[in-house]
């Protein structure tokens, strides 16, 4: 019952800072920091009639469900967005703990006991935040075809701070220890031993990737920014795992982009943003890199 009750305020933090991470979203402009004050002070109102909002107006998601995607003013409709990214923080707060404690061998009671070392519970709060700040990108470049530089630097500091509190894992808390979602097929690929070695070059190697295909296409296939964000991602996951994203984000993209010139929502030359679809190879490699892998070798019989 303990850990129901704390995996649910887990969930009910996440939706409030989903509720928060729509207010940057819809209130960005590309002119401005993401988090300038200027642009997020101020009391929420109507976009449409302009009409303060009440308080009970901004529960997250009830106060949609309750007034049936509508402004009690205006009538005007209340884009899905709003619980979407709501629900999606919630998801984030809560699973990305449950996920890390399965994946490191931890019991739940464990880990809400805070009998863990100081340096888990950081490390577990750096990939929250790692995947708020994805989804805060993924909702911006999908409206404005832009990745903000402080949410890319923002995103390399936290690769910097997983990569140190992994790095901390020299008494062997965790039995077999891995610091890759690929888990033992890190072993193919990487010459590292070393956590912050292959943290390094997910870095470096994600970042020349896309580099050169900025160059290549002369940066109308990939931007600059999806660059940048390779070298946060890179530093984030680390090798292999930044290759995986990076394979599974082209997979993705080309499947999303042929469907869409399929149905004829967009034409062959006409701009798709790209971080979206990383951010979706990052999502699938953290939560399901091995048994991705596992399933890749065994179609070939490996």
């Amino acid at each position: 019952m303990n850990e129901l009750f704390y995996i649910l305020l887990l969930f009910v933090l996440g939706i409030s800072i989903g509720s928060f991470s729509n207010v940057l979203i819809f209130r960005y402009n590309p002119d401005y920091n993401v988090f300038a004050r200027a642009r997020i002070s101020g009391r929420s109102h109507c976009p449409k009639c302009v009409k303060q909002l009440m308080w009970y107006e901004l529960i997250p998601v009830v106060s949609f469900m309750i007034q049936c995607a509508r402004c009690r003013s205006c009538h005007a409709s209340i884009s899905w967005q709003y619980p979407a990214v709501e629900l999606l923080g919630g998801a984030l707060f809560a699973g990305i703990p449950l996920f890390l404690n399965s994946f490191y061998g931890i019991a739940n009671q464990t880990f809400f006991s805070l009998a863990l070392p100081y340096w888990y519970y950081l490390l577990v709060l750096a990939w929250i935040l790692a995947f708020w700040v994805l989804l805060l990108i993924t909702a911006i470049d999908f409206k404005f075809f832009i990745i903000p530089n402080e949410l890319n630097f923002f995103l390399m500091i936290l690769g910097v701070a997983i990569t140190f509190f992994l790095s901390q894992n020299t008494h062997g808390t965790f039995a077999p220890f891995r610091d890759a979602f690929v888990e033992q097929y890190a072993m193919l690929f990487s010459p590292f031993s070393s956590v912050i070695w292959n943290h390094i070059a997910g870095a470096v190697l994600g970042f020349l990737f896309f580099l050169m295909l900025n160059v290549f296409t002369r940066g109308r296939g990939i931007g600059f920014g999806d660059v940048k964000l390779s070298f946060a991602l890179g530093l984030i996951f680390g090798w292999p795992d930044i290759a995986l994203i990076a394979a599974l984000s082209f997979i993705i993209g080309g499947l999303w982009s042929a469907g869409l010139v399929m149905f004829g929502a967009k034409r062959m030359r006409d701009k798709v943003p790209f971080a979206p679809f990383f951010v979706a190879g990052a999502l699938l490699t953290f939560f399901f890199g091995f048994l991705i892998l596992k399933g890749y070798f065994a179609a070939f019989g490996l």
